[in-house]
């Protein structure tokens, strides 16, 4: 699992286990915010506070202490005083922090919904080569210039995906190599992610199935049929709904979709018998979007076909 880019906390000692009144978790400040769960979207004069569960992978230093389920909660008080914690089975962590450590923060680039956190003891060479990077600053992205991808950024992207998706496609996105930075392209994917999972309803365009874990995160990914290495459109109408196992074949000229929507599992594929549980959708139709404006276009999967498939005919 890859992360995005860190971001911290100097913790206080009221964040701790050991303050007095036993606080409920940490306080996030406002300017890390953007990092986590917009719950401030769904606070109500009924509802004044909300939260979202997220797995949460804890570490003291180099040293893992498990992975835990944790809550991100957004509370206010009549409307004027908000807080943004970080809640629920971090013991492991703040049972051995004091203030003045500090708390690192990365995101997982593949599940939105899965955190990294390191806590950073005082006196220990970590500690002090993280203070070199940080200086004085208490709160932020670790690296000013190269800052994780924001929520903020995630909308813009789907925004943008959005008209592209009401004008003709066009299935090459040619200048996205030399024009995009890093946390663009991670917004793009992230928002491309998000609308495929949407209209299919997290659910595998071939097999119909899907693992969903608690946090509500899907096994399913958003596969685009002219890869987006090759410069293939961040389009729902150059993508599809995979399971992994069906990513990985489709990508790799597995099986491909015919004109009229049907799967093919070329011969050379179908012959081998560990891919026994693939030939069983041969011819079969794949499953549409809820959107049906928004289906792949046939001329993206004679592309596939014509550069990946062909080989395997």
């Amino acid at each position: 699992m890859e992360f995005d880019r860190p971001f911290f906390k100097k913790l206080a000692h009221n964040d701790t286990s050991a303050a007095k009144g036993h606080q409920g978790g940490i306080v996030i400040p406002t300017n890390l915010d953007e990092f986590f769960p917009q719950l401030s979207k769904r606070i109500t004069s009924e509802s004044p506070t909300v939260e979202e569960f997220i797995w949460a992978a804890l570490f003291v230093g180099n040293s893992s202490k498990g992975i835990v389920s944790a809550r991100y909660q957004y509370q206010t008080w009549g409307g004027t005083r908000k807080e943004r914690r970080l809640t629920q089975n971090l013991g492991p962590i703040r049972s051995l922090a004091v203030g003045g450590d500090y708390l690192v923060i990365e995101r997982s680039l593949s599940d939105p919904k899965f955190y990294r956190l390191t806590l950073l003891k005082a006196g220990t060479v970590e500690y002090a080569n993280f203070l070199g990077k940080v200086g004085s600053r208490t709160s932020g992205p670790v690296y000013n210039n190269d800052r994780p991808v924001s929520e903020l950024e995630v909308d813009k992207a789907l925004a943008e995906q959005s008209l592209r998706e009401a004008e003709v496609l066009n299935l090459f996105d040619n200048d996205a190599a030399v024009t995009e930075v890093r946390s663009t392209r991670v917004a793009r994917s992230r928002a491309f992610q998000t609308r495929i999972l949407e209209i299919y309803k997290s659910k595998c365009a071939v097999c119909g199935r899907a693992f969903l874990s608690p946090t509500g995160s899907s096994e399913v990914e958003a596969a685009h049929i002219v890869p987006r290495g090759l410069k293939g459109a961040d389009d729902a109408r150059n993508g599809l709904a995979l399971c992994r196992s069906h990513h990985w074949a489709f990508d790799r000229g597995l099986f491909g979709v015919k004109p009229d929507g049907q799967i093919l599992v070329p011969g050379k594929v179908s012959v081998l018998p560990q891919n026994a549980h693939l030939v069983v959708f041969d011819a079969k139709p794949l499953h549409p979007p809820s959107n049906t404006s928004l289906s792949p276009v046939a001329k993206a999967f004679e592309w596939h076909m014509d550069n990946l498939v062909s080989a395997f005919l």
